[in-house]
């Protein structure tokens, strides 16, 4: 695994202003990770109540509701007398989704999370839809062993994303995170929430010393990004790239605590992150990655290369655009050091909303 980057170094500041959705992520740092940073995160419960479901009744619910998508099914659904449900960002009742009507292959998650204090898992999957292979991930939240809340969004492609996407990778990349060590230090519950405060505020001075074997990836990839192409190739460009946690983050003031995980060491924190779909050369070919209005070194390092690209008359390239990306972020902590980072990516158009922050029911 390559070494990590240091934003202080100038060589090592411009390897980590060419990735382009990679400052959300956790970077290295000589500080391990402090449990003193205050609690203002939103949402973020000040005293945790255990619920009623267990681990087992929790990831109960979530197989249960997977196979309902299966069977077309969701009228057997455990649901709250009045629930509420999104998919890709559009509320629906479930008979009206996509979900329910185009998956068709569903195995247990390659990814659960569960916070039995709040009610709520966090899953992540591949799934079948026909002919295709889709990824299924969102949240639900449970109270009385029944469904209220249900948070799921499909990606089918790249462009759903805005940059890296692997159904074929998922469940493997995923193993490492569900099956830590044994003999592991557990994170406290205070560090994971510390942690969770600070996944998309730049502002909070935490520090977070990072694993030389963290895992990092988005939508079920181990991102490899060779770099512009009239550019020299940054070192070990082949190489997956490691975890960062870079102080220019995105961030996101309202941002969600979705799961803290004990037994795992997982936090799962949603976001909305403002920014632009750029064009950009991967492999010889001319695909397209979203970059945060946060991250104003990587879109200019983007703005340059279009000009360049332009001046030469190449192959035509898209336009670059204003999005707006749904996020939920999974860290996992343990033994002093973060030990995975993944990135899940929704986009929606510009100037999106999220219905789960404040949302707006007036007619």
């Amino acid at each position: 695994m390559q070494s990590h980057p240091d934003p202080n170094c100038p060589q090592d500041h411009q390897r980590i202003a060419s990735m382009p959705f990679k400052p959300m992520l956790i970077a290295s740092s000589v500080v391990a990770l402090v449990a003193s940073v205050p609690a203002t995160h939103a949402q973020t419960p000040a005293a945790p109540q255990v619920s009623t479901c267990d681990r087992a009744c929790m990831s109960g619910i979530v197989d249960t509701l997977l196979q309902s998508m299966v069977a077309h099914d969701p009228d057997h659904l455990p649901l709250t007398a009045m629930y509420e449900a999104t998919e890709n960002s559009r509320p629906a009742a479930l008979g009206m989704m996509q979900a329910w009507r185009t998956i068709t292959q569903a195995q247990k998650p390659s990814l659960l999370a569960i916070d039995t204090h709040a009610g709520q898992a966090y899953f992540a999957l591949n799934v079948s839809e026909g002919g295709n292979t889709s990824i299924l991930w969102g949240r639900i939240k449970v109270i009385d062993r029944k469904i209220s809340q249900l948070e799921i969004f499909l990606n089918r492609s790249r462009a759903d994303h805005g940059f890296s996407f692997s159904p074929e990778q998922l469940p493997e990349n995923y193993r490492f995170v569900m099956h830590p060590p044994a003999g592991r230090k557990k994170a406290t519950h205070a560090q994971l929430v510390a942690l969770s405060n600070a996944a998309f505020d730049a502002s909070d001075p935490l520090k977070v010393d990072v694993a030389k074997d963290c895992q990092f990836t988005e939508l079920g990839w181990k991102v490899i990004d060779p770099g512009l192409d009239d550019q020299p190739p940054r070192p070990n460009a082949e190489e997956p790239l490691g975890c960062m946690f870079p102080p220019f983050r995105p961030t996101d003031k309202q941002a969600r605590t979705i799961v803290i995980d004990d037994e795992l060491g997982i936090v799962v924190d949603a976001a909305v992150i403002r920014g632009m779909v750029y064009p950009y050369p991967w492999h010889g070919r001319m695909i397209s990655a979203f970059i945060p209005v946060d991250m104003a070194e990587p879109a200019k390092m983007q703005d340059d290369w279009i000009k360049r690209h332009m001046g030469e008359h190449k192959a035509p390239i898209v336009k670059p655009m204003p999005a707006t990306g749904e996020v939920m972020q999974v860290l996992q902590y343990y033994d002093g050091k973060l030990q995975a980072s993944q990135i899940n990516v929704y986009l929606g158009s510009k100037g999106a909303l999220s219905d789960w922050v404040a949302p707006d029911v007036t007619p």
